[in-house]
């Protein structure tokens, strides 16, 4: 698996580009087609990028895509894995660092959208499962295929496939280690949308900007609620919920949201 952006090996800093495209969307690309392996410098430059983003207030959602045709993300570049084996230092070096970058994805206030055309495999997948929202190409294809290496899915993919899509069908995806179809994945509930591989971009866009239309601080609360609060018991999990309400009415949004219906027009958010 070798990597033709030479533009990117040679400036570490376009691995992962950053796009601020108006209305409060920004694209982040995966930059180092064909298959957008992540390299520990590249998992670097993903994590500055995600800084940027959770700093920016003028970002309200974000697509997340791949660069080229052939892959979304075909996971890490296993040229780097014998050094990290010689050293004994996989978890240290990068098991370690990779799963706080994809929690910091996962945490990120803003909405997030994949846009996945071609593959998604390892950790490629395991990115697009921090997201809150994955739309895909009809003819791509998913999967964690960790375990015909030998192992198994180290960057959040053990936790996350079992929570979206419950234990049993994510037993089937890593135990096996094969791939699936668009389809199985979106009645799986792996995908939101799927639609023609010229149109993924476009319509991850689209669904963004309509994210980004509602109310951030709502987003934010309802994203750290579904996050926190869902393995908590019910009472203790009711009465947290209402204290994250006493939170977002408190917002001028709140009162926005609620004299736009009174006043039978469409509401003009601020987003704080």
């Amino acid at each position: 698996m070798t990597n033709t952006n030479h533009d990117a090996d040679t400036n570490p800093s376009q691995m992962v580009t950053l796009e601020r495209r108006g209305n409060g969307v920004a694209l982040l690309t995966l930059n180092r087609p064909p298959l957008n392996l992540f390299t520990l410098e590249m998992t670097r430059v993903f994590d500055k990028r995600l800084h940027e983003i959770k700093e920016d207030s003028s970002i309200r959602s974000v697509v997340l895509t791949g660069a080229g045709e052939r892959a979304f993300g075909a996971g890490s570049d296993i040229k780097e894995f014998p050094d990290y084996f010689e050293a004994g230092t996989v978890i240290e070096t990068k098991l370690r660092y990779e799963n706080d970058v994809y929690n910091r994805l996962e945490d990120l206030p803003q909405a997030t959208v994949a846009a996945m055309r071609g593959a998604a495999l390892g950790g490629g997948l395991e990115l697009a499962l921090c997201c809150d929202f994955r739309v895909g190409s009809e003819d791509m294809k998913l999967g964690l295929p960790e375990v015909k290496l030998g192992v198994y899915p180290g960057a959040g993919g053990l936790i996350r496939l079992p929570r979206l899509i419950g234990e049993s069908r994510a037993k089937e995806v890593m135990f096996l280690g094969n791939l699936i179809s668009a389809e199985q994945a979106l009645s799986w509930g792996i995908l939101n949308r799927v639609t023609p591989k010229e149109e993924v971009l476009g319509t991850a866009i689209g669904f963004a900007a309509e994210l980004a239309k509602r109310p951030a601080k709502a987003i934010q609360i309802m994203k750290r609620g579904i996050r926190e609060l869902g393995n908590k018991p019910r009472d203790e999990a009711v009465e947290a919920s209402l204290v994250l309400s006493e939170e977002v009415f408190a917002t001028e949004d709140a009162k926005e949201g609620v004299d736009a219906f009174f006043g039978k027009r469409e509401a003009e958010y601020k987003h704080r």
